[in-house]
């Protein structure tokens, strides 16, 4: 398990700490730990499989398109 914090999360996505917290108050996130009410903590292997989910197939949103 490789731990990493808000700031680890953010620069691993390219994004701000803002921006992963409201990732998390949308619950759109991946899963986390809260170590302590400031500490949470994200597991990479959840933040792969987060990632993974949000692939978009281009062909198939051209197709849902004309539908």
């Amino acid at each position: 398990m490789q731990l990493m914090s808000i700031e680890d999360l953010a620069a691993y996505l390219g994004d701000s700490k803002r921006t992963i917290y409201k990732y998390i108050a949308s619950g759109d996130c991946p899963p986390y730990m809260r170590i302590s009410a400031k500490n949470i903590k994200f597991d990479r292997a959840d933040v792969d499989a987060w990632l993974e989910s949000k692939k978009v197939n281009p062909k198939e949103m051209k197709e849902r398109k004309k539908k």
